[in-house]
């Protein structure tokens, strides 16, 4: 396959990783390393198409590696954000993008992946394959790690429709995520009694705006800025958000408006107020959800057990409603587009809990934004609808749109 043979003859060698699915042609790689033959550029320059989801499974197999031999024994999401995001423009950089995951959402690896596929494969994937980007990478991930990964909207989403953009490795994408709490991330270290004692620190640095995602991502721009200035090159910035991540945004934008830098584009979906907040909603509404459907279930069971014929009202779900948040959800002053796009149907949320513990999570405007309603005309298309905005035709038009624009100034 010519893909693969390309790719053997000239990109970085990878330290071998002892992981579930270990496969053969990273070894024959390694085997068939021509140091200095051809550097990354040209390589990837004259890579063809990607056509087909072999294809597509196997170069991201192999980034997923380059990727992965960077993490070594890391587990922290923290110290893996900085030892995978490099921070780095090259002479062709034209545009960053610095992308807040929604609670939960954030998995160093994938994006990593993504990321480094893009650098040189972006603008190469024929866009029929888009949506099967992040479902091939999803597979990869299980595959090699041996467990399920943590579900991310922007990747399935925006980052995937980027990946199919002509101009797209001009493009360079880091990832960083949004809780403010560690205990909200979803991850294996808050299993560990230890991991709760950065619980006071975390609220420390929320009341600051200053959350670990939120520093690394300063870290990142600080570098990456300082690197375009020695390249004499001016790369436009681009932040983008789901979910809670549309909070960390604003807080983002504030920051870089005290370090004198303007932002070109925000393009946010779904956003929502900081997690923790969002829960303080939910739970009382939880509580009173069997009382406000008692009619709902007493018709149900009768129908069930008696076989009556009652029409059932409609059934009263918790939520974290749409509402209007103008200290927390804005356009800040020194971002130039804002974009935000949003649904009121979702009554899936997060998916966790059950039926008892599910709840649904709504988006908000941005005050002073390009603010779009998305209206789901399929049930269960809503039903879903925090999750399933990320794929809507309009928003990944919006993203494309407004991207190319951009990338053409």
């Amino acid at each position: 396959m010519k893909l693969l043979i390309l790719i053997f003859i000239g990109l970085l060698s990878i330290s071998a990783n002892a992981e579930v699915g270990d496969c053969e042609w990273e070894k024959d790689l390694l085997n068939n390393q021509h140091e200095g033959l051809l550097n990354r550029k040209t390589i990837c320059d004259n890579l063809e198409k990607v056509t087909t989801e072999a294809e597509l499974k196997n170069a991201l197999e192999y980034f997923y590696w380059e990727a992965r031999s960077i993490m070594d024994t890391e587990t922290d999401r923290h110290k893996l954000n900085k030892k995978l995001n490099k921070c780095e423009p090259t002479e062709e950089s034209k545009a960053l993008v610095i992308a807040f995951e929604g609670t939960g959402a954030y998995e160093p690896l994938i994006p990593a992946t993504m990321a480094r596929f893009n650098k040189c494969l972006g603008g190469k994937v024929d866009p029929k394959l888009r949506d099967k980007i992040y479902s091939t990478m999803e597979s990869l991930y299980k595959e090699k790690r041996g467990k399920e990964r943590k579900w991310s909207g922007l990747n399935r989403g925006v980052m995937s429709e980027l990946l199919t953009m002509k101009q797209s490795r001009s493009v360079d994408w880091y990832s960083f995520p949004s809780e403010e709490s560690e205990v909200l991330a979803g991850l294996d270290e808050a299993m560990d009694l230890k991991s709760w004692r950065g619980i006071l620190g975390d609220a420390k640095n929320s009341i600051q705006s200053n959350p670990k995602g939120i520093q690394n991502a300063r870290d990142c721009i600080t570098q990456y800025l300082a690197k375009a200035k020695e390249l004499k090159i001016k790369p436009k910035i681009v932040v983008t958000s789901h979910s809670s991540g549309g909070r960390s945004l604003v807080k983002f934008a504030e920051h870089m408006k005290k370090a004198g830098v303007d932002i070109d584009l925000a393009f946010s979906v779904d956003p929502v107020i900081e997690a923790h907040h969002a829960i303080e909603e939910v739970i009382p509404q939880l509580a009173g959800e069997p009382y406000r459907n008692k009619e709902y279930w007493a018709k149900k069971k009768s129908n069930e057990k008696l076989g009556t014929n009652w029409a059932l009202p409609e059934y009263s779900f918790s939520a974290v409603w749409t509402r209007d948040h103008k200290d927390k959800l804005y356009k800040a002053s020194n971002v130039k587009v804002h974009k935000n796009f949003y649904q009121t149907q979702d009554r899936k949320g997060l998916d966790l809990g059950g039926d008892f513990g599910r709840f649904g999570i709504r988006g908000s405007q941005m005050h002073g934004a390009d603010n779009k309603y998305i209206e789901f005309k399929a049930y269960n298309d809503g039903w879903g609808g925090h999750g399933n905005i990320n794929s809507d035709p309009e928003v990944l038009k919006q993203f494309r749109d407004s991207m190319n624009a951009l990338l053409k100034e």
